[in-house]
């Protein structure tokens, strides 16, 4: 008997591995019993001491979830190992009474078309926001300013709980900080995105999702953190759930102040003159976060589901700036300080309606959801210019007033056949941002401010998405294949009220995706897989209006940029030994019409002014590779590179625009209990510069961050200590040379804070590991799972 079968299973909805599992080997001939298994803590199997020939099914059982039974394995002499693969079991609609199964979660599920991160015990972002979260995440990179990039592009769509919620028309950075790291749960990144995700964004999708109480009874966990500099947060995450329903809710505050500094370096060759432009800032950020939210899924019977949920922030900032601006030339020096005090309030909220329909003896599923989203900015900001120190001044009042609203509507539809699978799905994206700018200015204080019309504008731009999609999956011995279809019609309609100018662009395309991977023996997996995406042009980057608020460096908006189309395409390779998980992947994008900022200098004014353009294209090659050890069950080590190369040919607009450059990032991340209750977190990051054809991005992203959580109270509580930058080296470093000036300039956010929180759980709690491990083999040789057809491969 040296036959044997090996595999892996995993929960269908989670992607976790499910450990303690019973693996069941039958023989088909006479649906005899002839071998079997237990999962590890890695969902793995092996059924040894197999005939090598015949043929044999697997059923996999495991307490709370749907048998599943796998397809024929055929073993013979020459081949008397098979690989069933990862076998993907349903929790089943009916939970046995009085048991109660907890595992902790691994923190990463590293598969080979996407990656899920469970972030919710990562120590360093304890009493962070979700830009710590996603400045510790595989791919990701976040600079100082709060800018989210995927693979070194900005262009990524960036998802709360699989919707865009208020986090797409409004300031992305600013809405991430207001979402607190204790309430977000996992951390799903989608590289390359097949059909039924949404075409927008570059690099792929990066959805963030919330926490959302799975444990029975009324349980939950309230913290409280203070940190450097004036830094307070408090939260509470709290759920209560039976077999008819579960109703959950959070609540954060936040305050913090941030200090700022900047310095640049101007120096002008002009055809009549040579002078240089030195520049000196210095300000603060005083910011108050409320977020919450409430949510509630009701279990109508085993088939329905209804689900629904309210979520709600604000933002209150205070931001003070000083800025001194000195221009020497051979003949004169002259002196520009500019003060300038701008307060802010965000006000965002958030509705969702979920349903779902899955069928009796069928893996059919029918979803359809609702949401609507809301948000109002209004910004006060106060300006006083003072020119070579002459008592007197410029006084400027800008009163802006933001509004942007957002309706999503989607139904999706998996439809089964035989090995194959047809998911189709509708949706309709309705999105309206309305930015109303107010100035007035007056040269002698006390005197009556008039309407300034150069910093006065009034925007309106809507954007509707009318979206269908068709995707087919199936199974061909060890291949699994899919391809799919999307279309969407985009109609585009922006009002400037300033200008009286109209732009207004309507368009239909077509988003094709297709994916090949290969299963063979040792868990081997390689993909092969092509999408079409596309990035649309931003409303401030359409906007006609030229802002003037500095007026040494001037911006200005383009209304008839196009949006850009990608052909995104990767081949990776997964592969799992033991305690070792690795993934590397080779993709290649091309970009036409790219969205790109150029920035040009008036040679007789000597003022820089800064737009949105179309370049003709862009090409984009590079390697990713993430490693995961795990050592023993005491901790793991993740280690993450990625190295690419930019091509640009942007001749269409400057003949000089055309070049390539190479960028690689690193990161390392290690967590380790040291003893039951004490554990260690350390991460560090490397981004090297960033050369392009009009500017040298310096490395700006280094940092180090560590911290230590320590449980007491027979682990209901526990206080976490965290640094990040230790050795404050985050920085915005840039060097541009062009014909006519060459600019150096470093700007600095605080980013060295450290951070105490304590944090105290409530209610029902999960057992400890032994006990724990204890209760799942009395419930896998107690129990049976009911036999039921929503599980499968």
């Amino acid at each position: 008997k040296t036959g044997k079968i090996i595999g892996v299973v995993m929960d269908a909805n989670t992607l976790k591995p499910v450990e303690y599992a019973t693996v069941t080997v039958k023989s088909i001939r006479d649906s005899s019993v002839v071998g079997g298994a237990i999962t590890n803590e890695k969902g793995k199997f092996t059924v040894s001491d197999l005939r090598p020939f015949g043929r044999y099914k697997l059923e996999i059982a495991f307490i709370g979830y749907g048998t599943v039974q796998s397809q024929p394995i055929q073993l013979n002499p020459q081949e008397a190992m098979a690989d069933a693969g990862t076998i993907k079991i349903s929790i089943t609609s009916k939970t046995m009474k009085d048991v109660t199964i907890a595992a902790d979660k691994n923190d990463v599920v590293n598969t080979i078309d996407h990656k899920v991160y469970n972030v919710d015990k990562n120590i360093i972002n304890t009493g962070g926001t979700a830009t710590d979260v996603l400045q510790n995440i595989p791919s990701v990179t976040v600079d100082i300013d709060g800018n989210v990039a995927l693979r070194g592009s900005a262009n990524v769509t960036v998802y709360i709980d699989g919707k865009p919620s208020g986090i797409t028309g409004g300031n992305r950075q600013a809405v991430l900080q207001q979402i607190p790291a204790n309430a977000i749960e996992e951390v799903e990144v989608i590289t390359n995105p097949s059909a039924k995700y949404d075409a927008e964004g570059m690099a792929g999708i990066i959805n963030i999702k919330t926490k959302k109480g799975k444990l029975k009874g009324l349980n939950g966990t309230i913290s409280a953190g203070i940190g450097t500099n004036d830094k307070y947060n408090t939260g509470l995450n709290i759920n209560n759930r039976n077999e008819h329903f579960n109703i959950y809710g959070n609540y954060s505050f936040r305050s913090e102040s941030r200090n700022m500094t900047g310095h640049g370096f101007q120096t002008n060759f002009l055809p009549m003159r040579r002078y240089t432009v030195e520049t000196n800032t210095k300000g603060s950020q005083q910011n108050y976060f409320h977020n919450g939210k409430i949510g509630a899924e009701i279990y109508i019977n085993t088939y329905n589901t209804l689900g629904s949920n309210v979520n709600f922030s604000t933002r209150h900032e205070n931001h003070p700036e000083l800025t001194n601006n000195v221009t020497t030339s051979n003949i004169s020096e002259n002196t520009l300080v500019r003060e300038n005090t701008s307060i802010e309030q965000n006000d965002t909220w958030d509705g969702a309606l979920d349903y779902k329909r899955t069928f009796k003896a069928s893996k059919r599923e029918l979803t359809a959801s609702a949401s609507y989203s809301s948000s109002h900015k209004t910004a006060d900001n106060t300006y006083r210019s003072i020119t070579n120190n002459v008592p007197a001044s410029t006084f400027q009042n800008n009163k802006s007033n933001g509004k942007f609203t957002a309706g999503v509507f989607q139904s999706d539809y998996i439809l089964p056949i035989k090995q194959s699978k047809l998911e189709t799905g509708l949706k309709a994206t309705i999105r309206i941002n309305d930015n109303d700018v107010h100035a007035d200015s007056v040269l002698v204080p006390g005197y009556i401010y008039n309407n300034d019309s150069r910093y006065t504008d009034h925007f309106i731009y809507e954007e509707d998405i009318y979206a269908a999609y068709a995707l087919f999956s199936s199974k061909i011995k060890s291949f699994d294949y899919s391809v799919g279809l999307r279309t969407e019609q985009t109609n585009t309609l922006g009002d400037s009220k300033t200008t009286s100018l109209n732009i207004k662009n309507d368009y239909l395309a077509f988003f094709p995706s297709a994916s090949l991977k290969y299963k063979w023996r040792g868990s081997n997996e390689l993909q092969i897989s092509y999408s079409r995406r596309t990035n649309r042009p931003q409303l401030q980057s359409l906007n006609p209006f030229t802002d003037y608020s500095d007026t040494l460096n001037i911006r200005k908006g383009n209304p008839y940029l196009l949006p850009e189309y990608i052909q995104s395409s990767e081949l990776a390779y997964a592969k799992t030994l033991d305690n070792l998980n690795l993934s590397a992947t080779i993709y290649y994008r091309h970009i036409d019409d790219v969205l790109s900022r150029f920035r040009s200098l008036d040679t007789i004014s000597g003022v820089s002014s800064m737009s949105m353009v179309n370049f003709n294209t862009a090409d984009n090659v590079g390697v990713e590779t993430v490693v995961r050890y795990q050592i023993g069950k005491a901790g793991s080590i993740m280690w993450s590179f990625n190295i690419f190369q930019n091509t640009l040919n942007g001749k269409n607009v400057s003949a000089d625009i055309e070049g390539s450059n190479t960028n690689w990032n690193t990161r390392l991340t290690a967590n380790y209990r040291f003893t039951k209750d004490l554990s260690v977190q350390v991460s560090g990051m490397y981004s090297a510069p960033d050369r392009q054809p009009q500017r040298v991005m310096k490395s700006m992203m280094t940092g180090l961050d560590a911290g230590f959580k320590y449980d007491f109270l027979k682990g209901k509580a526990s206080l976490s200590f965290n640094v990040t930058d230790i050795f404050n080296t985050r920085k915005f470093d840039i060097h541009i040379e062009q014909d006519f000036y060459v600019y150096d300039g470093i700007r600095k956010r605080e980013s060295r804070v450290a951070m105490f929180t304590l944090s105290y759980r409530f209610g029902t709690q999960d057992s400890n590991s032994g006990q724990r491990k204890k209760s799942q083999r009395n419930a896998v040789q107690e129990g049976s799972g009911e036999n039921n057809d929503s599980g499968g491969f």
